[in-house]
């Protein structure tokens, strides 16, 4: 009797087992920017810089990457969106903030907007930005490509093109996503130096 018992109750314990891993291979991931800006980042802070204020936007990103799903790219024309693992919000939005993250850091100002800002509010610099690629394959190398332009007052300072490629450090999507939170801080970088100098 008590084997016919401890059959049924096998079973049932196994097809749960069964059942919580397919529901986990099924979960779908979800995914944001960081910001990676050091702390040892502050000794380039200027007396300059962290009395300016400066705002960063608008940021625009070509249509594919308006997609909540992440984007890898397979080759030089071909594209792969992954269902299960997709952005938590808007990747726009998620490059703005991360981009003032880095600046503030940066710089070491808390006076950082992203747009819009107000109108009687207008920041003594400002970035526009124009993503054109921000994409790569699991395990390899993800590729930023941006446009931005550097404004005073609204008055055009410069106009730059930046092209950033950032090697994954492991072969997974969170991997993943730190190499493209990488080459945005790089980008951060780049626009700095010109800001500090």
């Amino acid at each position: 009797m008590q084997t016919s018992y401890y059959f049924p109750l096998l079973w049932l314990i196994s097809l749960s087992l069964l059942t919580a891993c397919s529901s986990s291979k099924n979960r779908t991931h979800f995914y944001s920017l960081s910001s990676v800006a050091e702390v040892a980042e502050l000794k380039q802070e200027s007396a300059y810089l962290s009395t300016l204020s400066l705002g960063v936007g608008p940021v625009h990103i070509p249509r594919l990457l308006r997609r909540p799903q992440l984007v890898l790219r397979k080759d030089a024309t071909e594209v792969e969106l992954v269902e299960m693992h997709q952005w938590g919000g808007s990747l726009r939005e998620d490059i703005s903030n991360t981009l003032s993250r880095n600046l503030s850091i940066l710089a070491n100002s808390n006076h950082i907007e992203t747009y819009p800002w107000k109108h009687n509010n207008q920041p003594d610099f400002h970035i526009r930005v124009k993503i054109e690629r921000l994409d790569g394959d699991l395990g390899k190398t993800v590729t930023l490509k941006a446009h931005w332009s550097l404004l005073k007052r609204n008055k055009l300072l410069k106009t730059e093109y930046s092209t950033i490629n950032v090697r994954s450090k492991g072969n997974g999507y969170n991997a993943y996503v730190a190499a493209q939170s990488e080459a945005i801080y790089k980008l951060s970088q780049i626009m700095f130096t010109h800001l500090h100098h």
